[in-house]
């Protein structure tokens, strides 16, 4: 076989330029550190690794979503916690109000302090986010949660919740809206209200009650008339006598589950209604206890009225705090479980990086070894065309 000049030439040529190539490409590899330059090295793990770093685009963003809802519910929880130390100390005033030693002046000091300590409330209640945005006011997040008007206090949000994913199936709300909040608090003593009646001309003052019997108890609406100034009947919402008794200062009186305790001198046609438990807010419990320690009392009938507001007062706040507390537990419980998930989250992103490595990173003792020999291939290759280049019969003539 006749190999020509050319042929030889362009032979020696192609190894060296092959040989270049593969010392390149190891080159690139051991600068960048990377095994898999381009999906023709490996196609298989370059499927892989794009499915890898796409799960990894994912764990981050839930991560991110997590950092955010974090800092909302913190915010939150602080701004809960801070209402219930006001309620706390609006409820100290009620109970120093409640005292009989107590003027008219004294308790319209003790008003004042009240509609200051509701304006904090409310402050609270339009908490701001970093961003600018109302936290209780649901999807209505550009305007004030709550605003006092003439007809009272109204809340201007709604009851959206915005769920942020934190996880592959996991949505967690970023706060509460406001009607939950600060608007969702049963009056009275949770199950029902006692109250007196505004036209009553005795001294009587009927406490906040409590459920006695769970199974007799119906939610139902009673009316407690006093016949005489030791007697008193039950009577139904359809004017039915359902129960009597002989009446006895601070003794219970029982009546379809409820007890309550009426004590003082109450006149004969006083009554005192038993009502099952409404939802109220916050903010119009302290303005009504304000008004009433603002409004003169005269006699012992008005201040047996006053006393009775007080105490309906006081039984409501207590099932504020209540409320707040749970409210605050909700928050607390989310927080922990959001910190599992971003545990699970950073583990995930941990699990998945190291096999990204295993597909991509460069085993650096092997690429090393491997460039040595490439370039010993190339330096045999470049001496073996020099020496036969330099081949001619002319060298022999």
């Amino acid at each position: 076989m006749r190999i020509s000049t050319s042929q030889m030439y362009t032979n020696s040529v192609n190894s060296m330029l092959s040989q270049q190539t593969k010392l390149a490409a190891t080159q690139q590899q051991l600068s960048t550190g990377k095994r898999v330059l381009s999906p023709s090295d490996d196609p298989v793990g370059a499927v892989r690794s794009l499915e890898l770093n796409r799960a990894q685009d994912q764990t981050d963003q839930y991560l991110r979503n997590a950092n955010l809802l974090d800092s909302r519910l913190r915010l939150e929880e602080s701004v809960v916690g801070s209402s219930i130390d006001v309620v706390q100390r609006i409820r100290e005033l009620t109970v120093q109000a409640n005292n009989d030693s107590q003027s008219n002046d004294s308790r319209a000091s003790i008003a004042l302090e009240l509609r200051q300590q509701l304006d904090n409330l409310l402050s609270y209640a339009n908490t701001k986010d970093s961003s600018g945005h109302y936290i209780f006011a649901g999807y209505q997040e550009g305007s004030a949660a709550f605003s006092k008007t003439a007809d009272g206090y109204i809340y201007n949000g709604d009851d959206g919740q915005r769920q942020l994913q934190i996880g592959p199936s996991r949505l967690m709300a970023d706060g509460d809206p406001g009607s939950d909040v600060y608007m969702g608090i049963l009056n009275g003593n949770g199950q029902f209200i006692a109250a007196a009646d505004a036209s009553n001309t005795g001294t009587g003052i009927i406490n906040a009650g409590s459920v006695a019997d769970v199974q007799a108890f119906n939610h139902s609406s009673l009316t407690i008339r006093f016949t005489s100034e030791t007697q008193y009947d039950v009577v139904d919402g359809g004017g039915a006598v359902v129960d009597s008794g002989d009446y006895l200062s601070g003794g219970d009186i029982l009546v379809a589950g409820m007890a309550v305790s009426v004590t003082g001198a109450p006149a004969t046609g006083d009554e005192f209604t038993l009502r099952p438990s409404k939802r109220q807010d916050l903010f119009s419990m302290v303005e009504s206890l304000a008004l009433a320690l603002e409004t003169p009392r005269k006699n012992q009938t008005e201040r047996a009225a006053q006393h009775n507001e007080i105490n309906t007062a006081l039984s409501g706040f207590d099932q504020a705090i209540d409320h707040l507390i749970q409210k605050q537990s909700n928050i607390g419980a989310r927080m922990e479980s959001l910190e599992r998930q971003s545990d699970i989250n950073t583990g995930a992103n941990l699990q998945i990086s190291e096999s990204l490595s295993l597909i991509n990173d460069l085993d650096y003792a092997e690429a090393i070894s491997r460039f040595s020999q490439q370039q010993a291939s190339l330096q045999a290759a470049q001496q073996a065309f020099a020496k036969t280049q330099g081949l001619s019969l002319f060298n022999y003539l």
